[in-house]
């Protein structure tokens, strides 16, 4: 169900702003939003209203005494003063927010502060879908083979097809955080966190955490801030984050961007996926990789589903014959375009508007939703 936010202030201009933010965005599965000049009238309505546990959001206009007179001390922790100034000595850190900040940051952090103060169902999810969410993950055996580009095209045009994509990289340094600069630095870690601490409120989290790209429409969660913290991820971390995500339903697809190395946390999306997308070139020593480390992962995940549910895919294909590939037994099932533009990439939006390689996934995306065989 969806939270409902109370905000109290003379702003009317503010006012006005938030409401429209949060009726035309990403917020309007997520919140209700009432505003009023005074504590008198949010207080009428709260009382009329008892079956909900609003959010109260005030301004420094308002005497503390008055909101306390209609609302409790404290009110179960959910009343908030927005703070003028970005340091407000006059009240502890966590019953303030900052006023002069993005409505998207202000609000995710008000979510996730009654999420962590109610100990009830998350205020994220809204309509579960029919089915379970897709686990897809793009993987390849050696560095360089162009994954992080392959998985945010996939994910910009799965947005665009209308699919609620969450994107999540598993890189110990991730190129893909030069694309994601709007949201919280540490989302994924948070949801790390959350996820030891308490494994059955994951999805809350996730669908509290995570930003949508306001540019190509998909969501994310911030790549692993250093290579320690991504190194200590175990396979059965990753692996009960993206079930508990799938099960969820929050989304329609969780995009998994590996890394080449097989870490434990490799491990746990592979076997977590239902479908992993190996992007594999045209020369032996990338093939040759590809074989042995396929070889090495058999063992340890079960060789007959996952030989079924991987696809390989042969990255900056110049053309020609795709024996190669057959003679390291690589069933190849769909080329994607060499683009001589990349060798050096100065704006990394570029990976999203070259139109050729962006046709080109789109054609490998409808041969995937249509069970298409190998070349």
């Amino acid at each position: 169900m969806k939270r409902l936010l109370i905000l109290i202030g003379p702003d009317k201009e503010f006012a006005s702003a938030m409401e429209r933010f949060i009726r035309e965005g990403e917020y309007c599965e997520r919140l209700n939003i009432r505003s009023f000049t005074h504590c008198e009238h949010a207080g009428t309505f709260v009382n009329d209203n008892r079956g909900e546990s609003p959010v109260i959001l005030y301004g420094e206009t308002i005497a503390d005494e008055e909101v306390i007179r209609w609302f409790g001390e404290g009110h179960n922790g959910l009343v908030y003063r927005l703070s003028e100034t970005p340091e407000c000595t006059g009240l502890p850190a966590g019953n303030r927010i900052y006023r002069y900040q993005p409505f998207r940051t202000m609000l995710r952090d008000l979510l996730l502060r009654a999420a962590e103060q109610c100990g009830g169902p998350g205020p994220g999810r809204t309509g579960f879908r029919s089915g379970r969410t897709s686990v897809l993950a793009v993987y390849s055996a050696f560095g360089g083979s162009g994954k992080s580009v392959l998985a945010l095209n996939m994910a910009t045009q799965l947005a665009a097809q209308g699919r609620k994509v969450l994107y999540v990289s598993l890189e110990a340094v991730s190129s893909s955080a030069l694309l994601m600069k709007d949201g919280p630095p540490d989302s994924f870690s948070r949801l790390l966190y959350a996820w030891r601490k308490s494994p059955d409120r994951t999805a809350d989290y996730a669908d509290l955490l995570q930003c949508r790209h306001p540019a190509y429409g998909f969501d994310y969660l911030a790549p692993l801030p250093n290579i320690r913290e991504a190194d200590e991820l175990q396979a059965e971390d990753v692996n009960g984050l993206a079930q508990r995500i799938a099960d969820s339903g929050i989304c329609d697809v969780l995009l998994l961007d590996l890394d080449s190395a097989v870490q434990p946390r490799t491990l746990g999306a592979l076997q977590a996926s239902d479908i992993v997308l190996w992007l594999v070139t045209q020369d032996a020593h990338a093939l040759y990789k590809t074989r042995k480390v396929l070889e090495a992962i058999n063992p340890m995940l079960s060789m007959e589903s996952f030989a079924s549910k991987s696809l390989f895919v042969v990255n900056k294909y110049t053309g020609g014959d795709l024996g190669l590939a057959k003679e390291y037994d690589v069933a190849v099932f769909e080329t994607l375009p060499y683009i001589p533009a990349w060798k050096t990439v100065s704006d990394p939006a570029d990976w999203l508007g070259e139109p050729v390689f962006a046709a080109q996934v789109g054609h490998m995306l409808r041969r995937f939703s249509e069970g298409a065989e190998a070349l």
